[in-house]
């Protein structure tokens, strides 16, 4: 039981924290982006496809910008193409988690549709959040930070 109860706290700290203040400004900023980017795209004559793949491939790439420049630019302990392709690993996760998840509340427990949107938005966005802070951007051991100082 300690465990699980070690596993929540982490888990609290995490989510009521500046870093995860900051992951969700920089999340916002990628909708403005992605949406900004597909929209010029299919104004510009692309297909919406090929628009909505633009538009998502550089909101993903200002999120990684942003995230590694601000939101964890004091944990950048990985070299810069890992941290790119973990970045977009992580993406891919949180895609099949918003995605997975929906269908959970919506065909297996019946939950609306738009609240069944909102919940796999938050489920994805935990998602990204955790993958980013564990794998992407890795808090170094204590034992590092302090030899470090």
């Amino acid at each position: 039981m300690s465990a699980i109860r070690r596993i929540l706290e982490w888990v609290r700290r995490k989510i009521f924290s500046i870093t995860f203040l900051k992951f969700g400004v920089v999340g916002a900023s990628g909708v403005v982006v992605n949406y900004g980017v597909s929209y010029a795209c299919y104004i510009a004559g692309l297909s919406d496809i090929i628009s909505l793949a633009i538009g998502v491939e550089t909101a993903i790439i200002s999120n990684f910008i942003w995230n590694d420049l601000w939101t964890f630019r004091n944990r950048r302990t990985l070299k810069l193409h890992l941290r790119i392709l973990y970045f977009h690993v992580s993406r891919l996760l949180g895609f099949l988690a918003t995605m997975a998840s929906h269908y959970l509340f919506a065909y297996i427990l019946g939950i609306p549709i738009a609240i069944s949107y909102i919940l796999a938005i938050g489920v994805g966005t935990l998602t990204n959040f955790f993958t980013s802070d564990l794998f992407v951007w890795p808090e170094l051991p204590l034992e590092a930070r302090v030899s470090d100082s």
